[in-house]
């Protein structure tokens, strides 16, 4: 049985790890590098799932209009892209509403799922499940690898339904689900594996490698791609170090050999919801 993975793209452009107060002073690149991977969507037929920056989505509605009305799926990346371990309670409430009302006047679609900016959910911050329940289906943050921006390294590596009272514990009974993004599990450590950087710095072999890994034992992947990912042409901000520009020239063909040699969706359409 061939498995179907998830598909998602952060739809943040390139000067979303500014300060928010500064992107007012950035042309925005996230219009044509979209329309890129929607083509490339298009060639190999394949639906995703576009976790969207509230603020991206304003400024491009149009945008939001065209990946609609090919199949895809919005859900929700905060709205202003904000580190949620840097966050209270309140105020990532109301960040996280206001991309919701943003996302819902664009589409007119319920919004059923989350992911964190920078993957920002920690053991510390479980709370914000409690919160996320509330308003969606699904949430896309918690990375089971241990790097210098983000993980929690000992988290569940596959979809799976979360246990009402702890976020970290599988329930076949409970009706939110947490995606984790792709990771390869080694005997000492997991390897980030699912897209964006990964995609850019590690062969293309691993990451496929990791997918079929995943699927033989019955599970999606859930990979991802950012598109300043595939920007040879991505503006060089002084504030950006090495890891920005890397591989930015062949991102975009190792990207589609996987969307060539397996069977990608959204989320909504894998899980059904």
């Amino acid at each position: 049985m061939v498995i179907t993975n998830m598909m998602s793209v952060d739809l943040e452009d390139y000067f979303c790890d500014l300060p928010f107060s500064e992107w007012d002073n950035y042309e925005g690149r996230v219009e044509v590098n979209t329309k890129l991977i929607l083509n490339l969507f298009e060639k190999y037929k394949v639906t995703a799932t576009f976790f969207t920056v509230g603020y991206v989505a304003e400024k491009n509605p149009e945008l939001i209009e065209q990946i609609i009305s090919k199949g895809h799926e919005i859900s929700s990346h905060g709205y202003a892209h904000l580190d949620a371990r840097k966050l209270t309670k309140e105020k990532f409430e109301l960040d996280f509403k206001k991309s919701l009302d943003m996302l819902n006047s664009l589409t007119h679609e319920k919004i059923l799922g989350f992911r964190a900016p920078y993957f920002s959910i920690n053991k510390k911050n479980l709370w914000l499940f409690d919160i996320l329940k509330k308003s969606v289906k699904y949430d896309s943050s918690i990375f089971p690898v241990k790097t210098p921006l983000y993980g929690i390294p000992d988290a569940i590596t596959h979809p799976y339904r979360i246990s009402e009272h702890d976020a970290l514990s599988e329930d076949d009974n409970g009706d939110f689900f947490e995606i984790p993004p792709l990771s390869l599990k080694f005997p000492f450590r997991n390897i980030p594996a699912a897209g964006g950087f990964y995609l850019r710095f590690l062969p293309v072999q691993l990451i496929k490698y990791a997918i079929k890994k995943m699927n033989r034992v019955g599970f999606p992947a859930m990979c991802f791609l950012h598109p300043k990912d595939i920007d040879p042409h991505m503006p060089r901000l002084p504030q950006y170090t090495w890891h920005y520009y890397w591989g930015l020239s062949n991102a975009s063909s190792k990207f589609e050999s996987l969307l060539k040699n397996f069977k990608f969706s959204s989320v909504r359409e894998v899980l059904q919801i």
